[in-house]
């Protein structure tokens, strides 16, 4: 069974500071193509995160500034997170069960090691099946190559 810290890519994840506006997060956000940013505390322990769909129901559906407000005024505290070492599947049905788009990956310090999106376990899953597929498709392949044995 696959670990989640197979899906941490080497790209490092975006962080910022609580007290970073709004506007300044979803440009580094949009810079660098990510859904999600995490507010860790002095540690490197999350403490927040600040994803696209805060943007909208936090800032944008209440007409406030997005240059005035800060992070901390708008990111979600109660975190979901996962250690690198959990299964996929089961850190995938807690995402599901809780409605989490985004997750923040820990070390066993509770330290953050990256964030993975449902995205990013749909990949594995396509990843797996296509495996499973050229497997299936080299079976057959080479049963078909084999010499009929006589009875």
């Amino acid at each position: 069974m696959s670990r989640i810290e197979s899906l941490i890519t080497q790209r490092s994840p975006l962080v910022l500071e609580h007290d970073t506006s709004v506007l300044d997060a979803a440009r580094a956000m949009t810079e660098r193509n990510v859904g999600a940013v995490t507010i860790c505390a002095d540690n490197g322990r999350p403490v927040g995160i600040f994803t696209e769909r805060d943007l909208m129901t936090r800032v944008v559906v209440l007409g406030r500034d997005p240059a005035r407000v800060t992070l901390g005024e708008v990111m979600t505290t109660r975190l979901l997170f996962a250690r690198c070492d959990e299964p996929i599947e089961a850190v995938e049905g807690e995402m599901r069960r809780m409605h989490v788009r985004h997750l923040p990956i820990v070390d066993a310090g509770g330290r953050l090691m990256g964030v993975i999106s449902l995205r990013d376990l749909l990949r594995a899953k396509v990843r797996e099946r296509e495996e499973e597929l050229h497997a299936l498709h080299d079976y057959i392949a080479n049963a078909d190559a084999a010499p009929a044995q006589g009875h």
